[in-house]
């Protein structure tokens, strides 16, 4: 293959799907990814897994999220971003010699923002909505608010965690950025991207912040009838993370779709 037809990528990222999307950019002979940002080694995440060890042995040059604006030193053709945790400034998403792009776990423009997983089951009862989407879009200065790219799906069923959602969302996203990375290849982005503004349905934001006080249940709500806490309790549901919880005799019970722990 010629030279100038190879796609100089930058990844910024985390998590385990994070990894699988960088080996697979590996493994493409058309993408020549020029540099990873992700957290250091030595950051203790919730997730099992390290990129930054990915990246290491797939022989990338890495770089710890402080180090993110040494991008600019790099000539990319893209910045893709898949987890990553910090909100990038102009210079950086204008930087690529033609688009940012981010894998967002989320249906947009539906969900835009955190805890997407959560609040997505919260609302499929009230919104009839019973499907959580995965996203590739472009990236602007205004969070999950650029062109879409593609979109896949994974249905919502009445047992489902906020875990268990993220694992099938997960082998979803996987096939969108397998298909999506050819976009990159065959140079087909122009011609699919959509603006939101072309969708229909309600729109969310979410803050980090949009969890706390949800999880405290009154123990006078626990009514096996009570469909709207039954799905708070399986919508908090996310190991390692502090789920539900309720007091008993003063004392704090995990609540979560299987059963409760005492601590």
């Amino acid at each position: 293959m010629p030279k100038d037809s190879t796609k100089s990528v930058a990844f910024f990222g985390s998590h385990p799907l994070g990894e699988r999307c960088l080996e697979y950019l590996t493994e493409s002979n058309s993408i020549s990814v020029e540099l990873v940002v992700t957290y250091s080694k030595e950051k203790d995440n919730w997730w099992d897994g390290c990129l930054y060890d990915t990246a290491v042995d797939l022989d990338h040059t890495v770089v710890p999220l402080s180090e993110e604006r040494s991008v600019l030193e790099y000539d990319i053709d893209y910045l893709i971003s898949v987890y990553y945790p910090n909100i990038l400034d102009g210079e950086i998403l204008e930087h690529p010699n033609k688009y940012p792009l981010n894998l967002h776990q989320a249906e947009l423009p539906r969900y835009r923002g955190s805890n997407v997983f959560t609040h997505s089951i919260l609302n499929a009862r009230s919104d009839n909505h019973w499907k959580h989407g995965t996203t590739f879009h472009i990236m602007d200065e205004q969070v999950d608010s650029g062109d879409i790219i593609d979109r896949r799906f994974a249905t919502i069923s009445h047992t489902d965690t906020a875990w268990s959602l993220y694992q099938k969302v997960r082998k979803q996203s996987v096939e969108l950025f397998k298909e999506s990375v050819q976009y990159i290849v065959n140079d087909n982005i122009d011609d699919l991207k959509t603006p939101q503004s072309d969708f229909d349905g309600p729109r969310y934001f979410y803050p980090k912040s949009s969890l706390d006080g949800l999880k405290q249940i009154s123990f006078d709500e626990l009514d096996p009838n009570n469909v709207e806490v039954y799905d708070r309790i399986r919508a908090l549901d996310f190991p390692p993370h502090e789920p539900a919880h309720t007091t008993i005799q003063s004392k704090k019970v995990y609540l979560t779709l299987t059963g409760y722990q005492e601590i």
